[in-house]
């Protein structure tokens, strides 16, 4: 008689956020409204909030965001504004008006996409970020 030797298979899932901070002085709707005119996109202002916790206050703060999922090109898009209702999502970066965040990339290179964002007229400056830096991405994967 063998022994029956058990594996256990464990996966990672492993997924490539890019994050964008963006400074505009336009209102969150009329921005999705740009990037989707640009980028050929549907960003859409979801009725769920994402909420975070704070780590030092432990209060929970909410966030609406717009969101779009590229079927052809497995990608999902995020836009959220840095300041709602007076809270910070990423206090440390008070400068960054907006975070506009893809998942799974498949869709622009780094460089054509930072300049069509910024042909935007209402749109100051764009820049990467490492998402490592920030936790919201991963509560945008769950």
């Amino acid at each position: 008689m063998t022994k029956t030797k058990k594996h256990q298979l464990i996966f990672e899932y492993d997924t490539d956020i890019e994050v964008f901070g963006i400074s505009s002085a336009y209102i969150d709707y009329r921005l999705a409204w740009e990037l989707n005119l640009k980028l050929s996109i549907q960003l859409e202002k979801q009725s769920e909030k994402l909420e975070l916790e704070d780590k030092k206050t432990k209060e929970i703060k909410s966030f609406f965001l717009y969101y779009f999922f590229d079927e052809e090109n497995l990608t999902k898009y995020y836009l959220i504004r840095n300041k709602q209702e007076n809270k910070f999502m990423v206090s440390e970066k008070q400068y960054v008006d907006y975070f506009l965040c893809i998942q799974d990339n498949n869709s622009f290179e780094g460089e054509t996409l930072l300049s069509e964002m910024r042909k935007i007229n209402g749109v100051v400056a764009v820049f990467p970020l490492e998402n490592e830096e920030f936790e919201f991405t991963d509560y945008l994967m769950e």
